[in-house]
């Protein structure tokens, strides 16, 4: 395989990809440190957790419903780039924007209801559900997976980590513009409602100069899913596996605040953004690393693909074996720091969530092998496996723990899912690998005289 400069392995152009995204999540990482602080200081616990809730219900619903149609468009459209079919990408990117916004209305319903129990159970009065359900629909009308993908398929991922530079970047002038006018709930929702809008914006910009004409034309766009088999099977998977991954670990920060009250569920969310500030690290590895294993996938590159595999591997363990180590070293500084002493009692909840990062992580490489290699499936079953294990523990373990048991729960439901992600990849491996050994040696019959 050529590795020249100019033509780099895939490990390379996956850690060149990942390198582009961190500089965008990079910048990011610094001024949310800077607005976590500034929101759970000007809010306080309480009012904290009521911002928690209804941020986590907005998300929760938008990746309940969300198809994850950047890796439609990256899977999928590196074959009708390979082939050169323009029109065909055309119809799958239109297809796949079609779906981002069916699915958005379909949470704009689902997030109506959510706010409905919260304003039961909670006592909310109608202006803060009001301001709520506002909230859920710009975010989830800011839909920007189908342009996200548009720019990873063409290896655009320097304008990707400027678009999501702007996230960070508005939240916190909106952060300030927040504190200085003494504003409460409602303020910080309207900078965080900015920038969803302002980066959805950025994003479809990026994407529509990168690939022009695109979206000319909407009469033939419902001929993708005929001419890409196996599109809604993998649309659906892919909406399940986040349905169960994200939405599920924003739902506990939901069943957190409506069983034990909007304190708790502040004092969980501070710990989860702490902690999912460590996972983005995951995120950005599998997002940069998938486009490689799609592509190895498609061109049939077995050693390719299992040389990705090995390296891919040896990098996110080594990286999450160092969260688990970092996070009860420096969690409680770092929650003094941010949030002050009022909130150090998510010291340990924190100490659990952060080595559950540490575990996804590590999972990050394994992932991205069967979601790449048209073994989604395989990676949804293990997901529900996780989620049922993830919310059983919850239900077992919170009425009589309370916020640490919720914690708890998420670390052991990390751990199954690592192990298992990290045993299907191995058989995976080893499958290609026996293939291989048999060509080999049919070949070597062939030959002989």
């Amino acid at each position: 395989m050529d590795s020249t400069p100019g033509h780099p392995t895939p490990f390379g152009r996956a850690l060149r990809n990942v390198g582009w995204l961190l500089t965008g999540k990079g910048f990011g990482a610094v001024l949310s440190i800077v607005y976590l602080a500034l929101v759970t200081r000007s809010l306080g616990v309480e009012k904290f957790g009521q911002f928690t809730l209804i941020l986590a219900t907005a998300q929760a619903v938008a990746a309940l419903v969300g198809f994850q149609t950047w890796q439609i468009v990256v899977r999928y459209g590196m074959i009708h780039r390979a082939r050169g079919d323009r029109d065909g990408l055309g119809r799958l990117v239109r297809f796949c924007a079609g779906l981002d916004l069916a699915a958005a209305l379909v949470g704009c319903g689902i997030a109506a209801v959510a706010l409905h129990v919260l304003h039961t159970r909670l006592g909310w009065s109608i202006t803060q559900t009001q301001q709520g359900m506002l909230f859920c629909v710009v975010l989830l009308l800011s839909f920007r997976s189908t342009a996200v993908g548009i720019l990873r398929l063409h290896e655009r991922f320097a304008l990707g980590a400027g678009a999501d530079a702007v996230t960070p970047l508005v939240r916190f002038f909106g952060a300030l513009a927040a504190v200085s006018t003494k504003a409460t709930v409602s303020g910080f929702l309207v900078a965080w409602a900015a920038s969803e809008l302002m980066t959805a914006a950025v994003y479809w910009y990026s994407a529509t100069r990168t690939a022009p004409g695109l979206f000319s034309r909407w009469r033939d766009t419902m001929r993708a899913p005929a001419e890409n088999a196996g599109l809604w099977h993998f649309a659906l998977v892919t909406n399940l596996n986040t349905t169960l991954g994200a939405a599920s670990r924003q739902l506990v920060v939901v069943l957190v605040g409506l069983f034990t009250g909007a304190a708790a569920a502040g004092q969980f969310r501070l710990a989860y953004q702490l902690s999912q500030s460590l996972v983005r690290l995951s995120d950005m590895f599998a997002r940069g690393v998938f486009p490689e294993f799609s592509r190895a996938s498609a061109s049939n590159a077995d050693e390719g693909l299992l040389t990705l595999v090995r390296q891919s591997t040896h990098l996110a363990l080594a990286v999450g074996l160092a969260t688990c180590l970092l996070v009860p070293i420096l969690g409680q500084p770092a929650l003094l720091l941010i949030a002050g002493k009022s909130y150090l009692g998510a010291y340990p909840i924190l100490v659990l969530l952060g080595i559950a990062a540490g575990l996804d992580i590590m999972a990050a490489s394994f992932e991205p092998v069967l979601m790449g290699t048209g073994r989604a499936a395989q990676a949804l079953a293990i997901r529900a496996t996780a989620t049922v294990a993830l919310f059983g523990g919850v239900l077992l373990l919170m009425p009589r723990f309370g916020v640490f048991g919720a914690g708890v729960a998420t670390l052991a439901a990390s751990a199954l899912a690592f192990a298992l992600l990290a045993h299907a990849a191995v058989r995976l491996s080893r499958g290609i690998t026996r293939q291989r050994q048999i060509d080999g040696s049919r070949a070597g019959v062939g030959e002989q005289p």
